[in-house]
């Protein structure tokens, strides 16, 4: 190896090591971000995969799991760190295979992900918890209620993403790519990874650009900081390819019936979500039987869980 390769290789390898916002003068949520990316937990499943997973919030609290949505991983765990001590919540976050430090499984299934779960919990001696599924993880979480409602006995979704006939075009187009042409959505994910990491003000800013007005600020505060930062985190080892096939889980035919789902679900949503839009709440009210709409107008895709994190967490744990 030439001295230019190993100065190139110590310099990236620096790179990605670090994550912008998360750096030693982080403090609140980013610093405990910070403390989940240098320190992940990890659980050997029994099938040889290597489980990611964090914890906030009170370690001897009530457990509550959360399902990050995308392209995010367990860092998000942070964002409720203080609303889990305040409550006396003990907040798990799994990341999906392929998903920061968990290993990949290309064939896997939305109705595969409760068993790794079920494996979390076993380990952890939790006979049961609720879970909250943040936009792309609500699948995830009403996956886990109709599944194994007798480890999971109360399922909220947050800004939830849902099936194709729920989502309007844009998203259905989207969707439909992961499936017919799955290299597209890897390159438009992978800039997004770039763009976080080397010009994260700007990813930011593109951001608030297209966003619901309430959710400005929330994306310029620490929040949205945290967000940014996780991207890269997330996509670190295994790249994007996990969540594209989280895009095309989402856009085929859902392996298990909304309709036969008998735990109780809360649905939280934005009327002004840009990202997933209110209808779509709407569609999993109208389909879960057992389901309750926590509807706000003026919220968007962040706001709805900033403001409502306590409403959300008091409802899983009664």
């Amino acid at each position: 190896m030439s001295g230019l390769e190993a100065v190139s290789r110590r310099l990236w390898g620096k790179q990605r090591a670090e994550l912008p916002y998360l750096g030693e003068g982080a403090t609140g949520m980013r610093s405990v971000a910070r403390r989940l990316f240098e320190n992940p937990s990890v659980l050997t499943l029994s099938d040889g995969r290597t489980l990611g997973y964090a914890e906030t919030g009170d370690p001897a609290g009530r457990p509550v799991l959360t399902f990050h949505g995308i392209p995010n991983g367990r860092l998000g765990a942070a964002v409720f760190d203080q609303v889990g001590r305040e409550l006396g919540v003990r907040v798990i976050a799994p990341e999906r295979p392929g998903v920061g430090v968990s290993d990949p499984d290309p064939s896997r299934e939305l109705t595969g992900w409760p068993a790794d779960v079920v494996e979390l919990l076993d380990a952890l001696d939790i006979e049961a918890a609720p879970v909250l599924g943040i936009s792309g993880g609500g699948p995830y979480a009403l996956a886990c209620g109709a599944v194994a409602p007798e480890r999971f006995p109360r399922v909220a979704v947050c800004c939830s993403s849902g099936p194709l006939e729920s989502v309007p075009r844009p998203l259905r187009l989207l969707m439909r790519a992961a499936v017919h042409v799955p290299w597209v959505i890897r390159a438009f994910l992978g800039f997004e990874v770039r763009s976080a990491r080397y010009a994260p003000g700007w990813t930011i800013e593109r951001r608030v650009r297209s966003a619901a007005p309430r959710d400005e600020s929330v994306w310029r505060g620490d929040v949205g900081k945290l967000l940014v930062a996780s991207i890269p985190a997330a996509c670190q080892h295994h790249g994007t390819a996990a969540f594209v096939r989280d895009l095309q889980l989402f856009g085929q035919e859902w392996p298990f019936s909304l309709a036969a789902i008998d735990v109780p679900v809360g649905i939280w949503h934005g009327r002004g979500d840009r990202i997933n839009p209110v209808e779509t709440g709407a569609y999993l009210l109208d389909a879960v039987p057992t389901a309750e709409g926590h509807f706000y107008p003026e919220l968007g895709h962040l706001s709805i869980f900033v403001e409502h994190d306590a409403e959300m967490f008091e409802w899983l744990v009664r």
